[in-house]
């Protein structure tokens, strides 16, 4: 399943060229995560609070394609592309219009907030991420 998370791009967020600086797009993968998470009825305070668990990054992918400017309304089209019973991975594309301008990838795995150790996806997430 393909989800869509629609930003506008802030002017904070570019650099002295114009255009959004590189080191935001892996925040706006984790504003589209954090949308995914409260779609599926688990936002991170519930996640944290509830199940005593922390979503982790293991590792980040980004190309850049064509440059994001300020006041351009984006769309990140994402989705879970890989699951099992310790990992996932979440693959995004950034368009604005229909002009792909980046593709990403990110892995991610749960720890218990306790022991700060992998674990595995609780059953309660994982049912909702199906």
């Amino acid at each position: 399943m393909i989800f869509e998370y629609v930003r506008k791009v802030n002017f904070y967020e570019t650099d002295a060229q114009g255009v959004v600086h590189h080191s935001n797009y892996p925040r706006f993968f984790e504003e589209a995560r954090g949308y995914y998470l409260e779609q599926i009825g688990y936002p991170y305070p519930k996640l944290r609070e509830e199940l005593k668990v922390d979503v982790v990054l293991l590792s980040l992918f980004v190309e850049y394609l064509k440059p994001l400017k300020f006041g351009d309304i984006f769309s990140i089209k994402y989705s879970l592309v890989e699951s099992d019973s310790y990992f996932f991975k979440f693959r995004y594309d950034i368009f604005v219009e229909n002009d792909l301008c980046a593709v990403g990838e990110t892995k991610h795995c749960c720890i218990s907030r306790d022991t700060r150790k992998v674990i595995k996806i609780p059953k309660e997430l994982k049912e909702r991420m199906k």
